[in-house]
């Protein structure tokens, strides 16, 4: 070996030519162990906490009380959805819960106007999207201003619109029919608005997996240098994701009016830190460049079935926020635990 030569760059060609070649099953097996230990934690969570249930809680492990789940979840799934893009690129979006506020008190305005239904809906999802990828999106990713700064402005700014529009008071939609059908309607026995939030979810999964632009979300998350060096355009991703992140808010807004009927401007307070939540316990990293939808899947429905668990035992609705606050710590403290174990690793 020549001075000039990298010796780990000859080690790893030498380590690659004395390796077997893998076979399509080899590799898949591979992917199988990797997904198995990404999901380990909240998996084993899940199983530990649905087992305890059944034994305890005679409704809980009943096909009626899945289907409640699935729905008073959708809202959550959807926003984690969204939330997940941004955290693939090391951000947070803490306005979210607000543009689901504002974005319902929109449509209920477009309604009361006289404007078709499918087409408020059209157009709030939308208006939502560009608003996110205008405000947040450019002062985050093209102007570099820090996105817990700008997400709480603009959390601050969008929930108060809502207040000043429908003068803090929830406005009801009960008697805008298609609405209420919206939210009635099934599906081989599954709530619409179960799979336009499970599409949504397929939707995402076929992006990040199999998309370059997927592809490109996990790279700036990963290195933004290294992405800026290889062509892409790290800033303009930024900013898309924000703009994905309140599209969905657009989408989460709808849901959540054709549950309710009602468009309220207290509605989905907290709900990023909820849904921020199960992102993490899914195996996003909060530094981005590592994560699934799947596990972001399995985080969304973990905590549905431990809010339901606390409702079926009893317990006063008010401790569910205080689960949760320790739910969202033990999250981050388990991301910092697998960044750290993966640091440490040769």
């Amino acid at each position: 070996m020549s001075s000039s030569e990298d010796p780990s760059r000859v080690t790893g060609q030498v380590t690659k030519q004395n390796q077997p070649s893998r076979t399509g099953s080899g590799v898949l097996v591979d992917r199988l162990k990797r997904a198995t230990l990404s999901y380990l934690g909240v998996g084993g969570m899940l199983l530990i906490v649905s087992i305890y249930l059944s034994v305890t809680q005679d409704q809980f492990a009943t096909y009626r009380n899945l289907l409640i789940i699935l729905e008073t979840n959708a809202v959550t799934l959807v926003a984690a959805v969204g939330l997940t893009f941004v955290l693939l690129v090391g951000g947070i979006d803490l306005s979210l819960g607000a543009t689901i506020a504002l974005s319902g008190t929109c449509l209920w305005e477009l309604v009361r106007a006289g404007l078709p239904l499918g087409v408020g809906i059209a157009v709030v999802i939308v208006a939502a999207g560009l608003v996110g990828t205008l405000i947040n999106g450019v002062l985050i990713g093209k102007v570099g201003l820090n996105f817990l700064v700008v997400t709480l402005g603009t959390a601050s700014l969008f929930r108060g619109i809502a207040l000043v529009r429908t003068g803090g008071q929830s406005q009801s939609m009960y008697n805008v029919n298609s609405l209420r059908n919206l939210g009635t309607d099934k599906i081989l026995g599954v709530s619409v608005l179960v799979v336009v939030a499970l599409g949504v979810l397929l939707l995402g999964i076929l992006v990040l997996r199999y998309t370059g632009y997927g592809r490109m979300v996990y790279a700036v998350g990963g290195n933004p240098e290294a992405a800026r060096l290889a062509g892409i355009n790290v800033k303009g991703v930024r900013v898309s994701v924000f703009g994905i992140c309140a599209l969905l808010g657009g989408v989460a807004a709808v849901i959540d009016l054709a549950r309710l009927t009602s468009a309220s401007p207290t509605a989905a307070t907290g709900i990023e830190l909820t849904a921020g939540a199960a992102v993490l316990l899914g195996g996003t990293s909060f530094a981005g460049g590592r994560g699934t939808l799947l596990g972001t899947l399995l985080g969304v429905i973990f905590l549905g079935v431990l809010s339901n668990g606390i409702t079926l035992v009893g317990v006063s609705a008010f401790w569910q926020g205080i689960v949760s606050g320790i739910v969202l710590i033990a999250a981050v403290g388990l991301d910092r635990l697998r960044t750290y174990r993966k640091a440490e690793a040769p």
